[in-house]
C-alpha cells in the first residue's frame, strides 16, 4: 500500500488537505522557505533581490514541493467536478 501525503481536492485539480505528519511537514517547510527566500538573498547577496530574483526564487521553491505533491496525492491530480455530481460528468 502507497502511503499517501495529501487527499485530492474534492472540485477541481490537484492536492488538497495533507492526511498524515509527513504532508503538514512539506506544506510547513514549503511556506516557511517561500517566506524566508528574501532573508536568504539578504544573507548571500546583501540585499533582499530584484523581484524577478524573488520570483525565481519561489518558481525553484514550488517546482519540487508540487512535484512531490503530486506523486503524493490518493488517486493523483485530475479534474474533479465533487461528490454531488461525479457520476454525471463521466
Amino acid at each position: 500500500m502507497r502511503d499517501y501525503w495529501f487527499r485530492p481536492k474534492e472540485r477541481g485539480i490537484g492536492a488538497g488537505v495533507p492526511l498524515n505528519w509527513k504532508g503538514w511537514a512539506l506544506f510547513g517547510g514549503y511556506v516557511v522557505a517561500i517566506i524566508a527566500v528574501p532573508s536568504l538573498y539578504e544573507l548571500y547577496l546583501g540585499y533582499p533581490g530584484t523581484v524577478l530574483q524573488r520570483v525565481l526564487g519561489v518558481v525553484g521553491i514550488s517546482v519540487p514541493f508540487l512535484f512531490v505533491a503530486w506523486k503524493k496525492t490518493e488517486g493523483g491530480w485530475r479534474w474533479r467536478y465533487g461528490r454531488d455530481n461525479a457520476d454525471e460528468q463521466s
